[in-house]
């Protein structure tokens, strides 16, 4: 069993694409002249999404929209969507996997990269401080804190007092999530299931590959346990 479990936000604990819903509607509700236009705001958004659309789909929409534009400026909208209070929840299984987890004895944490003002507010619209000590939410720290290097485990580890091999990291994306704390020798855990943005993702090579994969939390529970 592992002394330690420490798992990513995104994709992990609750959906993105909720998050991204969430803050389209907000957007959308700052744009509108009407609520009906509200609607076809957050419609036009959410369907950029959907055909992987990423980074620019403010830009996009002011270029369709040119009426929309005029009252609220790209950087706005962005400022807006990355400080919205969310209307997101925990994955199924989540709540119970991390109290069993808690009557264990077992060190639960969090680390995650991304802007910080949304990850605050995810953080705080998820209740996850009732659980985890620490949060580490790598935008307030320097580049090596940030996935994929070592820093940001490495710092988790020296909090706890608890070597590296009896550590766990849960997360989503074999991208980055998996390199950092495998040089470290912690277990790390992936947890793919459909609707996750990096569920089709796959690994570029064994220093990105999880040593488990698994397709629900409640799967991760008995992994942990």
């Amino acid at each position: 069993m592992s002394r330690g479990v420490v798992f990513d936000l995104d994709d992990t604990l609750y959906l993105e694409r909720d998050y991204v819903w969430s803050g389209f509607n907000h957007v959308a509700r700052l744009l509108a002249a009407s609520a009906a236009d509200g609607g076809a705001i957050a419609d036009w958004l959410w369907a950029r999404f959907e055909d992987g659309v990423r980074g620019d789909t403010f830009d996009r929409l002011v270029a369709s929209h040119p009426e929309w534009a005029t009252r609220v400026t790209v950087a706005a909208m962005i400022d807006a969507y990355r400080r919205h209070k969310p209307s997101i929840s925990l994955l199924p299984g989540a709540e119970e996997l991390l109290e069993a987890l808690r009557r264990n004895g077992t060190h639960l944490g969090v680390l995650s990269d991304g802007p910080i003002a949304s990850q605050d507010a995810k953080a705080e619209a998820l209740g996850l401080q009732r659980w985890f000590d620490p949060i580490l939410l790598t935008g307030s720290r320097d580049e090596d804190f940030r996935k994929p290097k070592t820093g940001g485990f490495e710092w988790i580890a020296a909090s706890w007092s608890l070597p590296h091999r009896e550590l766990a990291y849960v997360a989503d994306n074999p991208s980055k999530d998996f390199v950092g704390p495998r040089l470290l020798g912690w277990r790390t855990i992936r947890l793919r299931m459909p609707g996750q943005l990096t569920f089709a993702v796959d690994p570029a090579d064994d220093t990105h590959r999880p040593d488990i994969e698994v397709t629900d939390l409640a799967s991760a529970a008995v992994v942990l346990a």
